[in-house]
């Protein structure tokens, strides 16, 4: 039998603004720089390193195998760490991780980097939600989950910002490694956790299972994690070698998707606590394949804008998504079931890069990966269609 203790409290003359930066602050070095800065240094790192496209797409491929296997990791430890412990853990193995990114002298160096900042970023992103929406309260979750998602926007935005104004791919993690040391310091100053202990722990399919759908939940989220990893792996690549984008044109373009999620975090968050779910849902996987399309052309204000509107739809996928487990689970219950939905996801990312690799070595070409990544979502939109068929039946 398990027991419920406070994930997480604010601590002593510490205001709520201040806690949800240190939480934003804190998805932005461990998914958007942890994890997704590889993408935008994709063409850099494997020219630096004479690399084909399929090597260079498993290197990004492990980076998400650990982000697989922290998830596994968190949902058996969750129950003893609690939420605030493993989101500290976690960000401190992403710092490790962007500090041997700073050094890497060869490539076997920068694949296990890569792979403990994947490792590590599920620690932080497992949790985030959760002590977001303990800190604004559950009458405002889509809120707490849309602000914790505007970080991932927000750190890929300058991410791509430093690859443009930095002169080396190393000096773009020097940066981020020193953001990541200073974001550690706030969340540990901001935000103070219980002693007490929880037995829950291991995976929980059956606290998913609580979830109406969430069968079709897993599938849909897997889909879209597919179609995410397909676009955010290639779209620079596409945009430099298939579009002739100078370098730091493309760059600054695929910035765009950064400032997508990072206005579209809080955005869809309030609009899907007035208007529901199930319509922003819908609007937000239709965005993102008419997007993929858009990026596909390779055409001057055409492709920036499919970058942006990217950016939007992936917040409205993952902001819905996770508010849909908050709305009926909380505390470590949420931790470890959004733990194995989260390990859904991580296995779709997974399979991206490599598959996207090959494609474009096979091809020539990144615009069937990203033709690919809209057909993934237009099968997670017809997945997310039969739910509310299903829905509407039962009533």
């Amino acid at each position: 039998m398990s027991t419920t203790k406070p994930c997480g409290q604010l601590a002593d003359g510490v205001s709520k603004l201040a806690s949800i930066t240190s939480l934003v602050a804190a998805t932005a070095v461990s998914q958007a720089f942890g994890r997704f800065t590889y993408s935008v240094l994709y063409i850099e790192i494997r020219d630096d390193f004479d690399l084909s496209n399929t090597l260079a797409g498993s290197i990004g491929s492990l980076n998400l195998v650990g982000y697989l296997l922290g998830s596994l990791l968190v949902a058996y430890t969750i129950g003893n760490l609690g939420l605030v412990r493993t989101a500290r853990h976690g960000l401190l193995g992403v710092i490790i991780g962007l500090l041997l990114l700073t050094w890497a002298p060869n490539m076997a160096v920068v694949t296990f980097a890569l792979f403990l900042t994947g490792l590590a970023a599920a620690g932080v992103w497992v949790t985030a939600p959760a002590l977001a929406t303990k800190i604004l309260g559950v009458e405002k979750q889509g809120l707490a989950v849309g602000w914790v998602t505007a970080g991932v926007g927000l750190g890929f935005f300058f991410a791509c910002v430093f690859d443009a104004a930095l002169q080396t791919w190393r000096s773009v993690y020097q940066i981020e490694a020193l953001l990541g040391i200073t974001t550690f310091a706030l969340l540990y100053l901001s935000i103070k956790t219980s002693e007490a202990t929880s037995s829950q722990s291991g995976i929980s399919p059956a606290a998913l299972r609580q979830i109406p759908g969430w069968l079709n939940l897993c599938l849909t989220y897997g889909l879209f994690a597919i179609a995410a990893s397909l676009t955010l792996t290639f779209s620079a690549a596409l945009l430099e070698d298939d579009a002739g984008f100078k370098e730091q044109s493309a760059s600054l373009v695929f910035a765009l998707i950064g400032l997508g999620l990072a206005l579209g975090g809080p955005t869809v968050g309030w609009l899907a606590d007035r208007i529901g779910r199930k319509a922003t849902q819908l609007a937000s996987l239709a965005s993102l394949i008419a997007s993929c399309v858009l990026i596909t052309t390779g055409l001057p204000f055409v492709a920036p804008a499919g970058t942006l509107l990217f950016g939007i739809a992936f917040t409205g996928v993952v902001v819905n998504i996770t508010t849909k487990v908050s709305s009926h689970l909380d505390g470590e219950a949420f931790g470890a079931a959004y733990a194995v939905l989260t390990i859904v996801f991580a296995a779709g990312l997974a399979v991206g890069p490599q598959l996207g690799g090959i494609i474009a070595d096979s091809s020539g070409s990144f615009r069937p990966a990203l033709l690919l990544s809209a057909a993934c979502g237009f099968c997670a939109l017809c997945l997310t269609f039969k739910d509310l068929d299903l829905a509407d039946r039962n009533r």
